[in-house]
């Protein structure tokens, strides 16, 4: 038997089924609130990179690691 959402909320009282579709509503602006700030301080930190590279001095973000020119992904540093 394939479970069926709208039936379950049927059989809900009307106050319950309304907190249950609040909730929900309050999770999903709660997520994309999270995208949105993700994808603001991702921005902020390819600026910081960015600039700071072009000044040649270190970038201010934490989570930033520049590799050296000379570093490949599979085999490290090529001498």
């Amino acid at each position: 038997m394939k479970p069926d959402i709208r039936a379950e909320l049927r059989v809900l009282p009307l106050w319950a089924a309304a907190a249950v579709v609040l909730v929900a509503v309050v999770v999903l602006v709660l997520r994309i609130t999270g995208l949105i700030v993700v994808a603001i301080v991702d921005a902020a930190e390819r600026v910081d990179v960015a600039v700071s590279t072009t000044l040649g001095i270190s970038p201010l973000g934490a989570s930033t690691l520049l590799l050296p020119a000379d570093w490949t992904p599979g085999g490290g540093w090529q001498r």
